[in-house]
């Protein structure tokens, strides 16, 4: 089910049948990198996840309470490519995006980020989108800084389960 469009994309549900596509996506490099906590061991790992997400689809989006995060689908060929979503944390609400490593480069990952957060602007009434990313991580920053998201500090911090230096970015309506 389309939750959102835009000019290239579908933002979208996840569904049972993007479980393979997930597992995949998430063995590229790029996830190993500077997602491992979404990294799966196998097609049954990846399938809990989904069903996890699906889950939460249920009730009215609420990301402060728990995560909202849909796939994103190139319009052309309906092809699956990544996802995007807002999730809690300490300091509010956080967005999280990936885009598979054939597709990057190409603005999918802006173009997700700016109409997610767009719309959960104009429908969850939240203050603030946080964006958290390692400061080696220049591709995702510059996604959020394309996004509007402003710099707010650049510190150490915990990240992944290490002690990174890190950009937090802050949009808000």
């Amino acid at each position: 089910m389309s939750v959102l469009e835009t000019n290239n994309l579908i933002l979208r549900y996840f569904t049972m049948d993007d479980v393979v596509k997930v597992f995949q996506m998430s063995q590229e490099d790029g996830m190993r990198k500077w997602i491992p906590d979404q990294v799966y061991k196998d097609e049954s790992h990846a399938k809990d996840v989904i069903n996890f997400l699906c889950s939460q689809y249920s009730n009215k989006s609420a990301p402060q309470e728990k995560p909202y995060v849909l796939g994103v689908e190139l319009k052309k060929t309906h092809e699956l490519i990544g996802h995007v979503g807002l999730s809690q944390t300490d300091d509010g609400v956080e967005i999280g995006y990936a885009i598979e490593d054939k597709h990057q480069e190409k603005g999918y990952a802006t173009e997700a980020v700016s109409a997610i957060s767009d719309w959960a602007f104009a429908n969850l009434n939240l203050p603030a989108i946080l964006g958290i990313v390692a400061s080696e991580n220049k591709g995702s920053f510059k996604v959020l800084e394309k996004s509007k998201f402003k710099l707010v500090e650049e510190k150490e911090r915990q990240y992944l389960g290490k002690n990174r230096l890190c950009r937090i970015y802050k949009k808000t309506p």
